[in-house]
């Protein structure tokens, strides 16, 4: 393939790179990132149109080499600031731009950019460490493991760009007397017109692969996370439940703690539901601050927290118990009459050789529970001088 048919392949790539990437943002996903890339996509078909042009016209200096190749480092800082914008970094378009700015006055730098040769030798190490800083940008910005493999296609393309450039510069470097030309055919120039078209193709599935699949992980949260309390909901429970059985044994035990707001329909009854929700809210909240727990805690029923606590032991799973039914017990609800105290039952079991499911640890705590609270689920009038441990433990 000739150098002119690539630079119109390599055109009609990043006009189907703007196309699609708008596209998917104006049919109802209105992610920014989108429009930072299909800008990106904008700039490389600029500067591919510049490159067909020269075939035919005399292209003056401010276009040719000056703006295009402004344009076309733009183009790459672009696609950082839609990853920066993705992560929730800012996206520095001010900043970027002042490097696109830069680069353009660099060409009126007698001796600096004036022939192909060293406008390569210049551009080639600022576009490789726009590559290697937008790799960087993802590793460090992207904190769910999960989440990781979604930017891997996007982060391949950037290294293996990074990998041509690299090649590319070390071959000028020890042959810096190469018959470049703006519209020339040099094996040089035809190989870097072809990554630029086989890394955009890269970009266009990466950018979709990204955002299509946050919106799945987005909708899975969704149905895996409890609205109100933030917290996994009962549904979600087996499959995370199974998981985190499978990773303890007997040397790192699994101790399940079931905790339960004690007489929450009375207190909805008497205040309100927006009441009990303070109080669901609050109590959830306790739970995580207190517990320290990554993804082990669960509403599993109306009034009802399930905790997978892993490497447990009883005498921490009753101090535990103490801190939490303690620090409820003190506390003051919005809603609520200062004189009501609310009271946690908790009930607890620990993984032994003789326990084969998670589903048996917790029919356990349940039951520990439900034989050893009180029947009296009346609401207490607050006696901080007076709290009851509501706590009962069990081992398996």
């Amino acid at each position: 393939m000739d150098a002119f048919t690539l630079h119109i392949s390599t055109a009609i790539v990043s006009a189907m790179m703007v196309v699609s990437l708008l596209t998917f943002y104006f049919v109802g996903n209105r992610e920014r990132s989108l429009i930072d890339w299909s800008i990106a996509g904008g700039l490389f078909f600029f500067s591919n149109a510049v490159g067909i042009a020269s075939y035919f016209l005399d292209i003056p200096y401010w276009l040719g080499p000056a703006l295009t190749n402004a344009c076309y480092i733009l183009a790459h800082l672009a696609l950082l600031a839609g990853i920066r914008r993705h992560l929730l970094l800012p996206a520095n378009w001010s900043l970027m731009l002042w490097v696109a700015v830069a680069v353009f006055f660099a060409h009126y730098i007698p001796g600096l950019l004036e022939t192909i040769t060293h406008r390569l030798l210049y551009i080639y190490p600022l576009l490789m460490a726009i590559n290697v800083f937008t790799v960087f940008t993802i590793v460090k910005g992207v904190k769910s493991k999960k989440l990781h493999v979604i930017y891997y296609p996007f982060m391949f393309a950037e290294l293996i760009f990074f990998g041509q450039q690299l090649v590319r510069f070390i071959f000028i470097v020890f042959d810096n007397q190469l018959p470049l030309s703006i519209s020339g055919d040099h094996l040089l120039q035809t190989l870097g017109t072809l990554a630029v078209m086989t890394f955009l193709l890269l970009m266009i599935l990466s950018c979709c692969l990204i955002v299509y699949r946050q919106q799945q992980l987005k909708l899975f949260d969704a149905l895996a996370v409890d609205p109100l309390t933030g917290l996994l909901n009962s549904q979600s429970l087996p499959k995370q439940a199974k998981h985190i059985f499978a990773q303890c044994n007997t040397a790192k035990p699994l101790g399940i703690m079931v905790v339960e707001i004690a007489a929450l329909p009375q207190l909805s009854g008497q205040y309100g539901y927006v009441a009990s929700d303070s109080v669901i809210k609050h109590i959830a909240n306790v739970l995580k601050f207190t517990t320290h727990i990554e993804g082990g805690i669960f509403r599993s029923h109306t009034n009802k927290f399930a905790l997978f606590i892993t490497g447990a032991k009883t005498e921490q799973l009753q101090r535990l118990s103490e801190r939490l039914v303690e620090k409820v017990a003190l506390s003051q609800i919005k809603g609520l009459p200062d004189s009501i105290q609310l009271n946690l039952h908790v009930g607890y079991s620990i993984q032994t050789s003789d326990d084969q499911s998670w589903q048996l640890l917790l029919q356990q705590a349940e039951q520990k529970l439900t034989q050893t609270k009180p029947t009296d689920q009346t609401l207490d009038q607050r006696n901080d001088k007076n709290i009851i441990f509501d706590r009962f433990g069990f081992i398996a």
